[in-house]
């Protein structure tokens, strides 16, 4: 009995061996083709990339990261909405899909772009990216409060001269002046290139009427120059 049952067996195994292999090839070569979107993608090969995620997709349909990367590439809203859904449903913790699908959102509805702001920050506290933008929702609600409190986690994330200047600006746009000149004079011990800093701070100085800081400012502002468009 146990020698008559061994073919049986034995063309299990291979067949169930041969199913596993061939899975694995399928995740493999679907890695393959997100890596290679990715890179083309960084490349402005925006085409050819969002071919790749097709393919990384229709190989492996489970994959958050094949979906979110085709979400990426939609031009069309709907699609990339649901390429995110998508992407969230398989991997409910993926903060930087809630993140980017809010960016997204924002160009049209600002409530609805705070939810996934609100949604990626719970799900990851140390998002400095989320932060930022969450802040400029804010703004335009002006809400300065709130924004502020934003930008002050910004800080304590990343604490770089470009924080510190759009804590200012949010500082300048309240009326508060003082926390204002502050937070660009921090901004300019760190960073001392940035043409906008300077001119912030001539405004600010400018409003509580200390003209002479204001035209000094504005001299070093004149000197580094606008910065550039590409």
């Amino acid at each position: 009995m146990l020698f008559k049952d061994l073919p049986v067996k034995l063309f299990y195994l291979l067949t169930v061996s041969a199913f596993l292999t061939v899975a694995l090839q399928a995740q493999t070569t679907a890695e393959e083709f997100l890596e290679r979107g990715i890179a083309r993608r960084e490349n402005k090969q925006y085409i050819e990339a969002e071919k790749d995620f097709n393919k990384a997709v229709e190989l492996d349909p489970k994959s958050a990261k094949a979906y979110f990367w085709r979400a990426e590439a939609q031009l069309n809203d709907e699609k990339a909405f649901a390429d995110y859904a998508r992407a969230i449903e398989l991997k409910p913790d993926y903060a930087m899909a809630y993140y980017k699908r809010g960016l997204r959102k924002s160009f049209t509805d600002n409530k609805a772009a705070l939810v996934d702001y609100n949604r990626s920050i719970e799900l990851d506290p140390t998002f400095p990216e989320a932060y930022l933008s969450r802040a400029l929702v804010y703004l335009l609600a002006n809400n300065y409060k709130l924004a502020i409190l934003d930008y002050t986690k910004l800080i304590e994330l990343k604490p770089d001269g470009a924080s510190y200047y759009v804590r200012g600006t949010a500082y300048l746009d309240s009326g508060d002046n003082v926390r204002a000149i502050a937070d660009f004079t921090k901004s300019i011990e760190l960073d001392a290139t940035y043409y906008w800093t300077f001119k912030q701070r001539a405004k600010a100085y400018r409003n509580i009427k200390k003209f002479k800081s204001a035209q000094a400012d504005e001299q070093k502002a004149n000197r580094i120059g606008p910065p550039k468009v590409d």
